[in-house]
């Protein structure tokens, strides 16, 4: 089973991989929560049609996806048939994963990795 995992940009992306049958998938901050991107409906419309499990991580600061958007979207996964998470980080902006960005939060950072690797690995089969 393959997984996709991504960030802001790849977020969506990998959202968008998660309605098909893939075996997790990890949106780090992932944008067009309420209005669609890249021609696609929102993922807040798409999310009742995640066919693989899906965690979305996002940071209270981040300018660009409000908490309420994010609230909304875990309303709608929670309608999903698969499993799904949505974590928030109270002091974590946009960004927050990266490193090289002014924007990184490095214990929101270490925490979203390892639920990453624990929602893979949770998820993930080894056949």
């Amino acid at each position: 089973m393959s997984a996709w995992w991504g960030s802001a940009w790849g977020g969506s992306v990998a959202f968008l991989a998660a309605r098909q049958p893939i075996g997790a998938a990890v949106s780090f901050y992932g944008g067009g929560v309420v209005e669609g991107r890249f021609g696609m409906p929102s993922l807040q419309d798409l999310a009742p049609r995640l066919r693989a499990p899906w965690l979305g991580l996002y940071g209270d600061l981040d300018q660009s996806i409000p908490v309420e958007h994010v609230e909304l979207l875990r309303e709608a996964t929670a309608k999903a048939s698969m499993p799904t998470e949505i974590v928030r980080y109270p002091d974590a902006g946009h960004g927050f994963h990266c490193d090289a960005r002014d924007s990184y939060h490095e214990s929101s950072a270490t925490d979203a990795w390892r639920r990453t690797l624990e929602w893979f690995g949770r998820h993930l089969t080894t056949s």
